[in-house]
């Protein structure tokens, strides 16, 4: 394990605040390439983690119980489209889509696939 706050005593600074799209843009900029190897945060982050659970058990209880309301007045609605509830208009509307079968082509044409396949690069951030 590397500590990197011995190895670097440089701080990256930035304008934007915490929380702004901004900061995540910088952030995702700055820092694009990763290490694979592991540091240890600061303590004083624990506090910031153990809110940041608190945070996504109450978005989850949250989304369940929109959810609930959204099935509630979609029980309601049954197959009208629109609805009126006071100054409130809702629509539940069928929307069609297509979208190009890419686990075919690759099946069928392996070839042709892998010609007009693109990479993207990205970092996913877990907290568990």
């Amino acid at each position: 394990m590397i500590d990197f706050t011995k190895m670097f005593n440089k701080e990256v600074k930035c304008d934007f605040p915490f929380g702004s799209k901004e900061y995540g843009d910088f952030l995702r900029n700055t820092y694009k390439d990763s290490v694979d190897d592991i540091i240890k945060l600061d303590d004083g982050l624990y506090e910031y983690i153990l809110e940041y659970d608190i945070i996504v058990d109450e978005i989850k209880s949250l989304e369940s119980m929109k959810k609930s309301i959204e099935h509630r007045i979609q029980s309601e609605m049954r197959e009208f489209e629109t609805g009126f509830c006071r100054d409130k208009k809702i629509t539940w509307k069928k929307v069609v889509k297509s979208s190009f079968d890419s686990k075919r082509l690759k099946l069928d044409k392996p070839d042709i696939y892998n010609d007009y396949l693109k990479s993207s690069c990205s970092r996913v951030f877990r907290l568990r």
